[in-house]
């Protein structure tokens, strides 16, 4: 399997502004439990299917949806952490009666704490968005009009 690298840039740079607005409507009380959810779950499709609209990536296997699932959702949540994790602390902060209050304890708790914690929890939605990414591109390549192969006439005569 062939991987090209400037694919992986373009991959990772889509996932790191998926991440960093889905980490500020994360903020939002309405929008939480959603957006959560994209990100744990809808980043590689949403990757992969805008990734394909634009032709930035040709036709793909399951194994490569699943790597390049499992990309998008690593990335996606560190770059989801960096932009949660300092606004829910500073509500945590603010509002002592916040959602965000627990968030705030554990900053203070330590910085290795949470680099942990987002760490592992990055392995676990690069788990699940691998898992999507498979299924994504399994879909899209049953509905996908394949190229014709050439098709040859050959008649044998005895």
């Amino acid at each position: 399997m062939n991987i090209n690298k400037l694919l992986i840039k373009q991959m990772a740079t889509l996932s790191g502004v998926l991440g960093l607005i889905l980490g500020v409507l994360t903020i939002i009380p309405f929008v939480c439990n959603f957006s959560f959810f994209a990100l744990i779950v809808l980043a590689a499709p949403i990757i992969l299917f805008y990734m394909k609209k634009l032709d930035m990536i040709g036709i793909l296997d399951v194994k490569q949806g699943a790597m390049y699932g499992a990309i998008v959702g690593f990335v996606s949540f560190l770059a989801f952490s960096v932009s949660f994790v300092p606004l829910a602390t500073v509500v945590g902060l603010l509002y002592k009666g916040s959602f965000y209050l627990g968030i705030s304890l554990l900053v203070r708790s330590g910085f290795f704490v949470v680099v942990m914690m987002v760490f592992f929890v990055a392995i676990l939605a690069a788990l699940m968005n691998a898992f999507s990414g498979l299924v994504t591109i399994y879909i899209y390549n049953q509905i996908e009009q394949k190229p014709e192969e050439s098709k040859t006439d050959i008649n044998i005569e005895e």
